[in-house]
């Protein structure tokens, strides 16, 4: 049984925590798991594998079954490198018997580090990935919207509210991918920010943000009753939510985190303008629901390529300037 398990897990499991482990998103698992490399000892062939490890100081500690081989590798003690908590690091390992376990030592080299962040590089990365993010995002309440449109959702007489919560879980969807593709990328700049905390923050604040612009879709009429300052307070809410939530995981990390508050809100904004633009001439009463969508997403890609270009020239101005050694020397 421990065979067939050890297999499933080469075939299926380590394959996806070894890419996962290689990219900005690695902190969904690197706490505990990192990917280890390591040279055959006998054939001279590269292996690579997720191993679970603790850390006291620079020493790592790994276990295994005896019935996995990769350990004997390592018998006679071998150089390895390991991608730990998103950085490479080179160390030399070791191989014990402790009862039923084999514990695997690693002692790491020092860390060396790497250039600073090319900034062109990090607002192309951005804005490439956030548009991806927020178009694959934004079709999921663009469908589910348009199929609880076609549907007669008369139960009990609050259809509305239903279409509302439907649409509203359909955007919590939405923030979530975004959320990642955001992290993708800020994380390889500012690796101290958690990727599940900023996914919660923007899946949050998508939650609140599609909450305030379904009101008039369930009031109707009744919303436009509420006094001029509700009303716009309503419209700050909509806009600036993920962004506030956002900000409060920056702060400490760059000068003045609530800039990027009013920035993600201006890009909202603008983007939010490039989508009616696109949309209102193509929406038509009595529309199939399969063109509703191609038009919903079409408007979405728009607004994604515009909230994403201005949100990374937003997050590009706020990091800190990378300090190189000749800046040092001139300050000297």
């Amino acid at each position: 049984m421990l065979r067939v398990v050890d297999r499933l897990q080469t075939l299926l499991v380590n394959p996806v925590a070894g890419r996962l482990l290689r990219t900005p998103l690695h902190d969904l698992l690197s706490e505990r798991v990192a990917l280890l490399t390591l040279t055959g000892r006998r054939s001279g062939a590269t292996i690579r594998l997720p191993v679970q490890y603790e850390q006291h100081g620079d020493t790592l500690t790994v276990l295994s079954r005896p019935s996995r081989r990769w350990w004997r590798n390592l018998n006679e003690g071998a150089p390895v490198r390991i991608a730990l908590r998103g950085q490479d690091r080179h160390g030399h390992a070791t191989v014990a018997r402790a009862g039923s376990a084999v514990v695997v030592t690693i002692r790491l080299v020092a860390e060396q580090c790497g250039p600073p962040a090319d900034r062109g590089r990090l607002w192309r990365r951005w804005t490439k990935a956030v548009t991806l993010g927020e178009i694959a995002g934004f079709a999921v309440p663009a469908v589910v919207a348009a199929q609880v449109a076609a549907a007669e959702w008369t139960w009990l007489g609050i259809g509305p509210l239903l279409q509302g919560a439907a649409i509203v879980m359909a955007g919590a969807v939405e923030g979530a991918i975004l959320g990642l593709a955001q992290a993708y990328v800020l994380r390889a700049a500012l690796p101290v920010i958690p990727t599940r905390a900023w996914v919660r923050a923007t899946a949050a604040g998508a939650v609140i943000a599609w909450t305030v612009g379904l009101l008039p879709v369930v009031l109707g009429e009744r919303i436009l009753r509420w006094p001029p300052a509700v009303l716009v307070l309503l419209g700050l809410t909509l806009l600036g939510s993920m962004g506030l939530l956002q900000a409060r995981l920056l702060r400490g990390q760059v000068r003045k985190a609530w800039r990027w508050a009013v920035a993600s809100a201006g890009s909202w904004l603008v983007a939010l303008g490039a989508f009616a633009l696109v949309t209102t001439p193509l929406w038509q009463e009595g529309q199939p629901g399969w063109l509703v969508v191609a038009i919903g997403v079409l408007g979405g890609a728009v607004m994604a390529a515009t909230a994403a270009a201005l949100t990374g020239a937003a997050i590009v101005c706020l990091l800190p300037v990378p300090v190189s050694g000749a800046s040092v020397a001139k300050a000297r």
